[in-house]
């Protein structure tokens, strides 16, 4: 068996800024062996700040304003952890984020962005651009025609937004620009100034100069002369700050909270945490808060990264003085500025949008690095992790409270059945499709009761199989408990109980559970039994082995991939819950044979056949349109076998993880199980009829 070499140092990319997105692509183009990185974003897709005012002008659409972070950690091999992070300690090297396990780093970057100083209750902030954006499309619905809306910031961030908003607007709101400067835009030139204030005449934005703004109180903007102007709200597009947690770490800060770091954007206090953008402050060779600086800070980032990796000697990032400025002024013109010298126009908007289009590019149009070369570890029992890794592994999960679980030292749990009660037992096991383990953790949990409840059965405890790659020790216990953390979270919300279960060291990771259930009695669900006339119903759509085909490849959108990670993570209890109480006849859960194998099996079991409507069958976000593109799962080839050439069959022949059941029920039921069903949150659809067998023919006919 061929491992991969093992992990030597973790990455982490905390944030998804502009200088960490062009880390992932360099890492993509050449991947370093024994490293591996790891993104933290709070959002699936980053903004890209230069196309901002034109999305807010309608310019582009939001897709081509954003880069997808899922593809793009994909192409890099990347784990993508989508979490809030709410804290960093860079002695113990590790992320406090909400919700999951702590994430462990050996070199850390950051790249957070800022926001913006907005005194309290007194408006919006223009950063982060991703919840701005959120909060301006909401204020755009709630506001009254006519209202005045306040624009506080008179360098170009706050220029071309209001100049962007104005056009927006076009006449529906009214806005005012307030610059702390006797006239905005001051840095650029006089020629730029005056194209500048202009087109702020021509749109329609009032302004006022010289005054600074310190807060909004009932429809007031104070302002520092003593006076004030009547608004709506205001938006604040002045000096940004850092987090809070970011000064509250112990690293060193700016006043404005902004981590110090060295010109090879080294933290001055800590040698193994980076940062870039917003979020960082060079010591002696300041530049302003602007996107433009982030980009630019990519490549020497990326490169330092490598260095610190493997134990090189850093360089120092020494950006040109001045760099190229262009401002938006809308109606497809713009104003560039550069060494003193201004020009304005047509071809000044085509040169921006070519160059920001191009930029885009760079992180939409590129192909798959090759894996690194692999070496071999032992197997057997040579092959176990060590005592103290699992140890460490499972002081993490919470104390268990079963009270049919006896205590014990020994080998194995010891269990005490319920009286009158029979045992349901099944097991799944496969390797990991997302580099995130507390999801895998979840997701493989989730798949492994799914046989329980297409049998009506009640989880009641679980052994796990767990394997993660050889690397140090640290490395493998934070694997492994983020892995079990992760499943303890989806069975104890079940009622299931890890009651032990068998650790390895294996090429790569994978999990899996022995799962036992509880159900009465002449209670069993089972595959046979269904009958002519019998609805058939599916209770969670289909794609997943499809959306996960096509994040492999990089070609997923963040949303899509959400959206399968959430259903694969839901379990089966609630719509077992809800269709057990409508009395199914037959049921099973759909997986690895896809919905066709498995309504196969029980059509088989039953002695009949069944019509699919195709039209019917619920399809998770981008399924279809990767399917169109011919993206499928390995294994859909062999699943494809039971239709034939029959076309449309893509979803139908699809294996799921973690799917949905497959009941049938008679139509006097099939009604009521299916409103309670969607009454219950659940996709659940009618896909089909189960009809008598047709001599000589397929057992299940396409409609």
């Amino acid at each position: 068996m061929q491992a991969s070499r093992p992990i030597e140092t973790d990455i982490v990319l905390l944030g998804a800024g502009h200088a960490h997105v062009e880390v992932l692509r360099r890492f993509a183009i050449r991947p370093e062996p024994g490293v591996r990185l790891t993104l933290i974003g709070r959002e699936p897709q980053t903004p890209y700040s230069g196309m901002l005012p034109g999305l807010i002008r309608g310019d582009y659409s939001h897709q081509a304003a954003h880069i997808d972070l899922a593809p793009l950690a994909a192409m890099a091999g990347a784990r993508l952890i989508l979490a809030e992070a709410t804290g960093v300690d860079p002695d113990a090297g590790a992320i406090t984020v909400l919700g999951r396990p702590e994430i462990a780093f050996d070199l850390l970057s950051i790249d957070v962005g800022g926001a913006p100083v907005v005194p309290a209750a007194s408006g919006i902030g223009v950063k982060p651009i991703g919840s701005f954006l959120d909060r301006l499309y909401r204020l755009e619905s709630e506001l009254a025609p006519g209202a005045r809306i306040a624009v506080v910031g008179g360098g170009p961030g706050g220029v071309e937004l209001a100049l962007a908003l104005a056009a927006r607007f076009a006449g529906h709101f009214r806005l005012l620009l307030v610059s702390a400067t006797p006239e905005p835009l001051t840095v650029a030139p006089v020629t730029a100034r005056r194209v500048v204030r202009q087109a702020l005449v021509e749109a329609g934005v009032e302004l006022v100069s010289g005054v600074t703004a310190s807060g909004l109180d009932a429809g007031h903007l104070l302002l520092s002369d003593g006076s004030f102007v009547e608004v709506a709200t205001a938006l604040w597009a002045t000096g940004v700050e850092g987090p809070a947690w970011l000064a509250e770490s112990g690293l060193a800060c700016d006043r404005s909270g902004c981590v110090r770091v060295t010109p090879a954007l080294r933290s001055v206090s800590h040698a193994h945490i980076f940062a870039a953008g917003d979020c960082a402050a060079v010591e002696g060779d300041p530049r302003p808060k602007a996107g433009v600086w982030a980009v630019r800070a990519g490549p020497p980032l990326a490169d330092n990264l490598r260095r610190a990796a493997n134990g090189s000697t850093l360089k120092a990032w020494k950006p040109q003085r001045d760099a190229l400025a262009i401002l938006g002024l809308g109606h497809g013109r713009a104003v560039g500025w550069r060494n003193g010298v201004a020009v304005q126009g047509r071809k000044v908007w085509w040169l921006k949008d070519r160059i920001d289009r191009r930029w885009m590019r760079m992180y939409t149009e590129m192909r798959m690095a090759p894996d690194p070369d692999a070496s071999m570890r032992c197997g057997g029992c040579g092959a176990k992790v060590s005592a103290e890794v699992l140890a460490g592994a499972l002081a993490t999960l919470p104390a268990g409270d079963n009270p049919d679980l006896l205590p014990t030292l020994d080998d194995a749990a010891v269990l005490k059945p319920p009286l009158g009660k029979l045992l349901v037992q099944s097991v799944d096991h496969f390797r990991a499709f997302l580099d995130d383990p507390f999801v895998f953790g979840q997701i493989a949990a989730a798949h492994a009761l799914s046989d329980l409840y297409a049998m009506a059965a009640q989880p009641w405890t679980a052994l796990a199989i767990a394997s993660v790659p050889y690397a140090a020790s640290r490395k493998m216990g934070a694997e492994l408990s983020a892995m079990l953390q992760g499943a303890s979270e989806i069975l104890r919300a079940d009622g299931c109980a890890l009651v032990g279960g068998h650790s390895a060291e294996a090429s790569e990771t994978a999990l899996g559970f022995s799962v036992t259930g509880l159900v009465d009695s002449g209670r069993v669900l089972r595959k046979a039994g269904l009958q002519p006339g019998d609805q058939l119903i599916l209770t969670k759509p289909l794609g997943t082995g499809i959306v996960l085909a096509g994040h492999m490849r990089g070609n997923v959108r963040a949303p899509w991939l959400i959206a399968a990670i959430d259903q694969m993570r839901t379990t089966n209890a609630g719509a077992a819950r809800i269709a057990m109480a409508h009395r199914p006849r037959a049921g099973t859960d759909v997986t690895g044979f896809g919905l066709a194998g498995h309504l196969q099996e029980m059509l088989g079991a039953s002695g009949v056949g069944a019509v699919l409507r195709l039209e019917a069958i619920p399809a998770l976000p981008g399924a279809r349109a990767l399917a169109a593109h011919g993206i499928e799962s390995t294994l859909a080839a062999d699943n494809r076998r039971l239709l034939g050439d029959a076309p449309g069959t893509e979803l139908l022949v699809d294996p799921q993880t973690s799917g949905g059941l497959l009941l049938g029920l008679p139509p006097s039921r099939a009604g009521g199980c299916l409103e309670a069903l969607l009454d219950g949150g659940l996709t659940a659809a009618i896909v089909g009829e189960v009809e008598p067998a047709r001599q000589g023919e397929r057992r299940i006919r396409l409609e």
